[in-house]
């Protein structure tokens, strides 16, 4: 009866530990997607301003954060 109960217990365990696994493995986290990441503006005369919109969006499944940009 004791062997029952030890290997019902390892069982249990082995299916919460692999079931944890599994959900972790199916999160992707953030991921940024670009439409048309990159853009020339051509010549810009001094003093002049120059705008142009980027679609950006979060396509994985937690929060996006972007903190910095920087311009090339």
């Amino acid at each position: 009866m004791h062997m029952n109960k030890v290997g019902i217990s390892v069982l249990v365990l082995a299916a919460v530990v692999l079931a944890g696994g599994v959900s972790a493995g199916e999160r992707q986290g953030p991921r940024i997607s670009v439409k048309d990441a990159r853009f020339d503006f051509g010549m810009v005369s001094q003093g002049t301003q120059a705008e142009h919109i980027f679609e950006i969006k979060n396509t994985g499944d937690e929060l996006l954060e972007i903190t910095q940009i920087q311009p090339t």
